[in-house]
């Protein structure tokens, strides 16, 4: 069986990214496989083919995808539930062991679709990933933009249930989690540290008050 990018799922690609930068060749069939070198055969060996791994972002799976026959579509970041930031918040401190638990708090099942809207989402589906050319893409793309929906609200028993899902969905959905949550938190470091500077400031201008205060009222008296 070939192992690339586009035949990954989740579950793959979570155990990918524990490897490191320069991983064994025996690792590397685990992370495909899931199994260790004394549990593969050399009939597994031969049938086992190591394509291109490298992660792509993709646009479709970033808003949604469908997985045991259940669209699930990305957590609007504009409109978070505050329970939800605390739980990523949590989870993502180890987002390597936590990164299916965490697609699952983002990723949820897709409600409130029209017909209509349910027609564009498979129709994006289906065509996205046949697609190569740029004019067709932009098309593609449009049209995903075009689709509303809801999606269930955040409930964390219910999100632990559907971890099975996740570790099914395309590898390029966990690719998509993992690096908002690279951005998220180098946005976080520089919030934290302006924050940090402006306080500092603050407590300075608030010293330097009560020192002006207590040298009028020395003078006073």
């Amino acid at each position: 069986m070939l192992y690339n990018w586009n035949t990954i799922n989740s579950e793959q690609y979570c155990r990918l990214i524990t490897l490191g930068e320069d991983p064994k060749a025996e690792d590397l069939v685990w992370a495909m496989t899931g199994k260790t070198k004394n549990q593969m055969t050399v009939k597994d060996l031969k049938k086992f083919k190591l394509g291109n791994l490298t992660p792509e972002l993709d646009p479709v799976t970033l808003k949604t995808f469908t997985t045991n026959g259940t669209t699930y579509a990305m957590q609007d970041m504009s409109d978070l539930p505050f329970g939800l930031f605390v739980d990523l918040a949590k989870e993502g401190e180890d987002l390597k062991s936590n990164l299916l638990t965490v697609m699952s708090y983002l990723y949820r099942p897709v409600t409130g679709l029209t017909k209509w809207n349910r027609l564009k989402l498979m129709l994006v589906i289906t065509l996205a990933p046949r697609v190569k050319g740029k004019w067709l893409l932009k098309i593609i793309y449009k049209l995903l933009n075009s689709v509303h929906f809801e999606i269930e609200e955040y409930d964390p028993l219910k999100c632990d249930l559907r971890i099975k899902d996740m570790k099914q969905a395309p590898a390029s959905a966990a690719h998509n989690v993992a690096s908002f949550f690279l951005i998220l938190s180098r946005e976080l470091q520089q919030t934290t540290r302006k924050s940090l500077i402006k306080m500092m400031v603050e407590m300075q201008n608030q010293m330097t008050q009560n020192l002006t205060s207590i040298k009028d009222k020395q003078k006073q008296t």
